[in-house]
């Protein structure tokens, strides 16, 4: 049987007993039925994973023992950045859900002319929390130790200069450059990934890739949707680097 895991902040030592966050608590004792005796594993992000037991719990709160630590390492050695236009809402969360249980250390979403949603303000704060917690989410279910960034939205023309330094890589259809010919500089801080909203780029923004020397690929003959795109192009930079 599978151990659940959990995203504790904070200090966790080996012998000391700790209360699991509301959120953690009401998910261990509501969903997953978890009793006093039962075991779990606990990490917050820093290093490692901590095997634990549950001590106690009631109707509000939940108390463990923490056990042991091991110092597993599952995060990838090539540092991704994947930058995505701010799609649809159900897409976007899968497009992040799926980015980072394939490894990727940083998320930036971006908008473009023909991006389907963009921001306001007041929104912006309440949208982040919620990607936080697809991306907190998605590291209990993977196995990660660490937890990648999620940066706020920003404009098209401000990525280059922002992942100044990485092998940027764009994902466009109408490249004659196929995924094959895509090359990681290991002189380079990293890759990022650069996918387009559901209606693709505008030709201004084309143009300006190029002038700024991004590598384009494309997936063959097939148009993929954005979300889909995100796993082809994390996955296929993983396996030209040996992580997968």
């Amino acid at each position: 049987m599978r151990v659940s895991r959990f995203y504790q902040e904070g200090d966790i030592k080996v012998g000391e007993e700790l209360a699991l966050t509301q959120a953690n608590h009401r998910h261990a004792v509501q969903v997953l039925r978890l009793k006093e005796g039962d075991d779990l594993i606990l990490f917050n992000g820093q290093s490692g994973e901590y095997a634990a037991k549950v001590s106690a719990t009631d109707k509000r709160n939940s108390q463990v023992i923490v056990e042991d630590y091991d110092p597993v390492n599952r995060e990838s050695s090539l540092s991704i950045s994947l930058i995505l236009a701010n799609i649809k809402p159900d897409k976007m969360d899968f497009a992040i859900q799926k980015a980072v249980e394939l490894g990727v250390s940083t998320i930036q979403p971006m908008y473009t002319k023909r991006s389907v949603i963009k921001l306001k303000s007041n929104r912006l704060e309440k949208k982040m929390q919620h990607w936080q917690g697809v991306i907190i989410a998605a590291c209990e279910q993977s196995g990660r130790t660490a937890i990648p960034a999620i940066k706020e939205p920003c404009d098209f023309d401000e990525i280059f200069s922002a992942y100044d330094g990485t092998t940027q890589i764009s994902m466009l259809p109408g490249s004659e450059n196929k995924i094959q010919q895509m090359k990681l500089d290991e002189s380079h801080n990293g890759v990022s990934i650069i996918i387009g909203p559901e209606g693709g780029f505008s030709n201004e923004e084309e143009q300006l890739m190029q002038s700024k020397n991004v590598q384009s690929v494309n997936f063959g003959k097939r148009i993929l949707r954005a979300e889909t795109a995100v796993v082809a192009g994390i996955t296929a930079c993983q396996m030209a680097w040996g992580d997968l």
